[in-house]
This record gives C-alpha cells, structure tokens and sequence, in this order.
C-alpha cells in the first residue's frame, strides 16, 4: 500500500516538473519579446514596428503555447492585390498619357524683311517632323499703329512657306515664309505698323488641338518705311554671305582668304561674316582691320547651335542674309571661307557679270584643292601684315604674303610631268590679271 502511495507521489511530482519546464519556456520567449520591442524603440522610424503587429506576434506565440497534441490552426488567406487601374465589363484597361515639355519648336523666328512695298520674308526653323509628316499653315498680318489719322484695320494674308534645306536638316528644317498683300501698299502712309506671323500646327503632332502661335517679326516705326530702297542704286557692286563659321578656325588662312577677295571684289565689295563659334580671339584679330575699314561685318548667330540643323543651320543663316542685304548690292555671292573665286587670265569679275547680266542666278563650278600638295615646313607659319591709307583707286594699301599650293609642269625625257612646289605671292597693288596669271597655274587639271 505504501509502495503505490509512492508511485503516485513520483507520478505527480514528474507531471508537475514536466508542466514546469514548459511554463518556464514559455516565459522566457515572453521576456524575449518584451527585450525586443523595447529595442525596437531606438531603432530608426523605417525599422519599427506597430502595436498591432506586435500583439500579431504574440498571438502565433499563444497560439503555439498549448500542449503538443493540439494541432495548430490554419493560416488566414491573403487579401488580393490592389488594382491600379478600372477594369471594365469588356476587360479593357483605360491608360493615360500625361504630356510634358515640347519635342521641338514650332517656329524659330531669326528675322522678318521687307522684299518690296507690298511683300515680306520671314526666315526662321521648324521642326522637321512638323513639315515631314505634317500641313503646317501660316498667316500674316500688318497690324498699323494705333492713334493715327489714316486707317487701323489690320490686313491679313495667306503665308506661302518654302524649305530651302532640301531635307538636310535634322531636328530642325529652315522654313522661309513669304507674305504678299495684294493690291495694297503696306504702310503707305510711314505711319508705321508691324508684321505678325500666325504659325498654326494645324493638327500635327497631337491632332487633338490646333497649336498657332502670334509671333511679332518686323516692326516699323513712324516715319521709317524708305521705298526709295528698292529703286535706287545700290550701294555696294559685290557683296558676300558666308556661311556659318564654327571650329578652331586658322587665323592665318582666314587672313589670306579675306585679303585676296577683297583685292578680288575691289572697293564697292562687303563681307558679311557669320560666327558660330569659329570667330575666336585670334580670327577676330585678323578681321578687326577690315571691319575698321568698312570691308567686313561680323554677326554673332552663336545662339542658333541651340538648335540641330544641317551645318550649324547654314542654310538659315544665308536665306537670313539674302533677304535682309539683298537691296544694297548687285550681286550676292554664297560661298565657304575654304573656297576661292578665279576667273580666267585677261578677264576680270566684272567682265565675267557683265556677260552674265541678262541672268538672275549663275553657279561655279568647284576645283577641289588638295592639302597633300602643300609644303609641310610652311605648316603653322604666320606672315606679317599692315595697312595705311593709300591714294589710289583702293584707297586700301596691302602689304602681306598669300601662300597658295601651285602645279607646274616640267618636261623629262620628252614627257610631260607634274612636280609639287610652293609659291609665295607677294600682293603690292599687282595688277589682277598678273594676279590672276599666277593663280591659274594652280587650277590646272
């Protein structure tokens, strides 16, 4: 009887350590917890966590508490996920398209010119893929000044739009709108006014809207509007439009090209010199004296490389100078500061227009140079130059060196033969034919 007493007592002693050890388990993961969330305090805003889901945790905890044999209980199913956008009966999704900033301009204007009493040029880009893919339109409008005796009513005309670039161009194209009012002269009173070009979209790019823009091209003021202009004689006989300059430009060849064409042209010559960029400190050293003697102007267009077009946007830049010099000179020459005019031996620039005058427009036909012909030890050198007055029919005295790369033939042996060698030409007022004598030997073929 003693004996099952006994057992009984070690039955219940073993249940109650066994119960001991689980309730001493289950408060030290307790305890652990508490340190945590405690920790969890001092931890940075992005490492804490909330209340809710610290009692989450304790109740798995709870829930795994109880006795080995209960099984635990399963885990809750997962909400779906949030839908961003609506989904509708046929199972289309509406997306939208936010739009922000501009692919390319519309219109860049550089300058607007009167072309006669009754027609303007407006000159400026656009954006190719407007004109490529696209109808843009134009408007003009005279808008006279207010205040005045005369008529105010604004007239209005259709915009006739040319591209000069033949498809060169790259983001932008040069666009060159003309504006004729018919049957009127503009400003006749020189009460003054001004030109404003309506550039309308007219759907392209986003056929949703029709995008015009009022841009003010040309203003006259009261008093200014001379039509004695395009009737009088002009002032100068020659006049040059380069095209756009830009790069590390040699000074010394910049030098050469400008005094030969001007001794070329002679004294009723101008040169309008358009900088991109190439126009740096020590061209613009080279071109100061002749800008002092009214042969050169220079024109800061640095602002257009802005914009992508062909060649720095040369084609731009020479439509812009024919319209706004084409008044003052007879005749107008476009051509690169690595070209040079020649004319052959007894004749002169202007017996070759002379022949030319019943035409408008005449090309020349190019002679490429090669620098392989040229002497390497000359490579860098830079000659002196001055000038004074000089009473004479150039009113300009030129003392400097011109290097030109020259081909002579030689006979050996009987036969005709082609050597390379370099000649230095030394220009005091020489007579243009000698000039142009020595010149033609490097035009040979």
């Amino acid at each position: 009887m003693a004996s099952k007493e006994r057992e009984k007592n070690v039955f219940f002693v073993g249940s109650l350590v066994n119960y001991a050890a689980e309730l001493k388990l289950l408060l030290t993961v307790f305890l652990l917890l508490c340190g945590v969330a405690t920790l969890l305090q001092f931890l940075p805003s992005r490492f804490t966590i909330s209340s809710s889901d610290l009692r989450f945790c304790i109740s798995r905890v709870s829930l795994q508490s109880p006795p080995l044999s209960s099984a635990p209980p399963p885990l809750p199913t997962p909400p779906p996920p949030p839908s961003s956008t609506p989904l509708f009966s046929n199972a289309t999704i509406k997306r939208v398209f936010n739009t922000y900033g501009s692919a390319a301009y519309n219109f860049i204007n550089m300058g607007g010119y009167r072309g006669g009493l009754n027609t303007f040029a407006i000159v400026g880009l656009s954006s190719k893929p407007l004109h490529v893919y696209g109808k843009p339109t134009y408007q003009c409008e005279w808008i006279p000044l207010q205040n005045t005796t005369f008529s105010s009513k604004p007239i209005t005309t259709k915009g006739l739009k040319y591209l000069p670039d033949w498809g060169y161009g790259h983001v932008y194209t040069v666009v060159v709108v003309n504006c004729t009012f018919n049957g009127t002269t503009v400003n006749a009173a020189n009460t003054g006014g001004k030109l404003v070009l309506h550039a309308s979209t007219s759907g392209a790019g986003d056929s949703n809207f029709n995008v015009t823009d009022r841009i003010e091209v040309l203003q006259e003021a009261p008093g200014s509007f001379n039509a004695s202009l395009f009737l009088s004689k002009p002032k100068y006989d020659y006049f040059y439009c380069g095209s756009s300059l830009y790069g590390n430009l040699n000074p010394q060849r910049v030098r050469e090209w400008i005094a030969y064409h001007v001794k070329f042209f002679g004294p009723s010559s101008h040169f309008v010199i358009h900088d991109a960029g190439g126009v740096h400190e020590e061209v613009l050293e080279v071109l100061k004296p002749w800008m002092e003697l009214g042969y050169v102007t220079v024109q800061d267009i640095r602002d257009e490389e802005r914009f992508d077009g062909y060649y720095h946007n040369q084609f731009m830049v020479v439509n812009d100078c024919l319209h706004r010099y084409k008044f003052m000179a007879k005749w107008m020459f476009f051509f690169d500061v690595d070209e040079y005019i020649y004319v052959p031996p007894k004749t002169t620039i202007k017996t070759v227009l002379d022949s030319l005058s019943e035409y408008d427009q005449f090309t020349i036909e190019q002679m490429p140079m090669s620098s392989k012909i040229c002497l390497s030890q000359d490579y860098g050198k830079t000659h002196r130059y001055s000038f004074a007055s000089h009473d004479s029919q150039y009113s300009v005295f030129i003392l400097l060196h011109l290097t030109f790369c020259m081909q002579h033939r030689r006979r050996k042996n009987g036969k005709m033969k082609w050597v390379l060698q370099q000649v230095k030409i030394n220009l005091t007022f020489i007579k243009v034919q000698s000039f142009n004598r020595s010149l033609h030997n490097f035009c040979l073929k």
